[in-house]
């Protein structure tokens, strides 16, 4: 290590390898949550919703897999609950519904199966955890279940501070009820999630005002970073503005555009980190296939042993899978194996041991999400009482 800044985020990163680890198989790819209600990806659910979880194995090999719930706190620890307070029904149950690839070059099984509307009980946060036949974590998801609920107001605005003005946003969270706050010794927390991405998020543990019908959190900052990338591959052997060149091996590898480093905003029409699995055949699920993505990031050479790609299509896991390679001395490099449809990607590195986007622009538009939990001193767990959410397209300056 050159020094201790690079020791600390040597650190920080295998920290981060380690949990994703624990996360998900080599072999698994291309993990879908779908609101079947609305066909939209999220992952904030509202009671009443049924949800669709997919996901492919590479392999030609059907295998028995088994998902389990947990609830958790806010801060996705684990609660207290027994299983039937929570689940309606068993746990533990063999995804039954599975399919193989058809006329792909890349074999593979994709397995898909409902949770039902009645399934889970209550609100909060819960973890999906598909295992197999030998109790081994394959994959594991975050979602949360809203149920009754007051509508948080959201607003969001350039930062005022000098230091930050350029390159932050600033929201300001409130929520007006009439029962909720009555009880002073009752625990509020509020979590906000910026695009989905659980790794992109702040919990704020207390309300800056306080009445008995309003809380407001103000001042709650972060990073403008950049809007996402994009490449479709839904037409596989097409070339577009963004894909330079496909070659067809022994599965098909497709080359992008060199990306670069942006030093100036311009806005960029994305879907905030989501992909969407599509081709043009009858079912996108088995008929479509894979390729060998080659990406490439040219810029200075400052942050060069931690560079990471991330997207709705990785969790936005800083996995060590998805680090990128130095090829010269301001070009990065990496390859992934993609299912054909649409991508958003952003590159993050890790600096002084936090994350950070390589561009923030208070400009950028992101959707944020506001969730509020209370327990109160009788309760058993922490309860969703309010949910509100903005995007910051229309950001006040």
């Amino acid at each position: 290590m050159r020094n201790f800044k690079d020791f600390i985020n040597y650190l920080f990163t295998l920290f981060f390898f380690s949990l994703s680890l624990c996360a998900q198989d080599e072999n698994i790819a291309s993990i879908e949550i779908i609101n079947q209600s609305n066909n939209s990806k999220n992952s904030i659910f509202l009671k009443g919703d049924l949800i669709n979880v997919r996901f492919d194995e590479l392999s030609n090999k059907i295998k028995n897999y088994y998902y389990t719930f947990e609830h958790c706190d806010y801060n996705w620890e684990k609660s207290i609950l027994f299983k039937n307070e929570f689940i309606e029904g068993f746990d533990d149950i063999r995804i039954s519904n599975y399919q193989k690839s058809f006329n792909t070059l890349q074999k593979f099984i994709n397995y898909s199966f409902n949770i039902s509307n009645k399934k889970l009980k209550i609100s909060g946060n819960y973890i999906l955890t598909v295992k197999d036949k030998f109790d081994k974590e394959i994959l594991k998801r975050k979602f949360i279940i809203v149920d009754q609920y007051n509508i948080g107001d959201i607003q969001i605005s350039r930062a005022k501070a000098n230091k930050i003005i350029d390159t932050h946003q600033n929201l300001k969270v409130t929520f007006n009820c009439i029962e909720c706050f009555y009880d002073n010794n009752a625990d509020y927390k509020l979590l906000v999630i910026r695009n989905n991405n659980y790794n992109d998020c702040k919990i704020i543990n207390k309300p800056t005002f306080k009445t008995s019908k309003k809380l407001i959190y103000d001042n709650v900052l972060f990073e403008g970073g950049d809007e996402y990338l994009s490449f479709d591959t839904k037409n596989i052997l097409s070339t577009s503005n963004k894909i330079k060149k496909v070659l067809n091996d022994k599965i098909y590898n497709t080359i992008l555009y060199d990306d670069l480093k942006k030093m100036i905003y311009s806005y960029n029409p994305d879907k905030n980190g989501e992909f969407i699995v599509n081709s043009n055949n009858n079912n996108n699920s088995t008929d479509s296939d894979y390729t060998l993505v080659k990406f490439t990031l040219n810029k200075e050479s400052d942050f060069d042993e931690n560079l990471f790609i991330v997207g709705g299509f990785n969790n936005h896991d800083l996995n060590e899978k998805y680090r990128l390679n130095k090829l010269s001395k301001n070009k990065f490099g990496i390859e992934l194996k993609l299912k054909q449809g649409y991508y958003n990607y952003k590159y993050v590195t890790i600096e002084n041991g936090a994350l950070k986007n390589i561009s923030n622009f208070w400009q950028t538009e992101n959707n944020y999400s506001a969730i509020l939990y209370q327990k109160k001193q009788t309760d058993r767990y922490y309860k969703i009482v309010g949910f509100g959410e903005k995007n910051s397209f229309k950001i006040v300056n």
